[in-house]
């Protein structure tokens, strides 16, 4: 499951609104309404339930899109996804206990799930528990090369642990993956800084 999808769908669904209108004969501005809600009903219809219920997360109805995502997590086959973004929306509003019991939830349900083992890492990694979030980290990565700022987080676990070598070879593996060369000199600065014998900190 990609964080993103939601955002490059409502980014699509726009587009293709703005396209139907412009192109469309000219019609009473109830007409056109009426077509262009159509459409988007039409597209909505198409989207994955969870995406969808994202999206109403962050509308103007939030509770409407965590009842849904509920449902969904509360099947007789629950829907894994909607399990996760149910522990994701449980961090961001604190409910960390829950957020947890979600994760866990959904690795007991595929132990093998890439984004549940991502969020309890970094959850385990928020709260100090950082033997188990290298854990995390080090089996989403082996599952998928795509979490490569899992590079980052370990060097972080690592150097809070007292391993500065440890850290250090990290650092220095993510450092092809940094996106932009402001990272990629705040990472090397890490890197000197333990070179010389100081810490970091797992908070800069």
């Amino acid at each position: 499951m990609s964080r993103k999808t939601g955002q490059i769908i409502t980014l699509l669904l726009g587009v293709g609104l703005i396209g139907f209108i412009l192109w469309m004969p000219r019609k009473s501005d109830a007409n056109v309404a009426a077509a262009s809600s159509l459409v988007v009903g039409e597209l909505a219809a198409d989207m994955d339930p969870v995406d969808l219920a994202v999206e109403k997360v962050s509308g103007p109805n939030p509770m409407e899109g965590v009842l849904a995502l509920r449902e969904l997590a509360e099947q007789d086959e629950p829907n894994i996804d909607a399990v996760v973004w149910l522990g994701i929306f449980g961090v961001q509003s604190g409910q960390l206990d829950k957020a947890r019991e979600r994760f866990s939830e959904a690795l007991s349900l595929d132990p093998s799930h890439a984004e549940a083992s991502w969020q309890l890492a970094l959850l385990d990694m928020e709260e100090g528990a950082y033997d188990r979030a290298v854990v995390g980290f080090e089996t989403v990565m082996s599952q998928d090369s795509s979490y490569a700022n899992g590079l980052f987080f370990t060097a972080r676990c690592y150097e809070a642990m007292g391993n500065a070598d440890a850290a250090r070879i990290r650092y220095e593996e993510y450092l092809p993956f940094a996106p932009d060369t402001v990272i990629e000199r705040r990472v090397l600065d890490f890197i000197n800084r333990l070179d010389s014998g100081e810490s970091a900190g797992t908070n800069e």
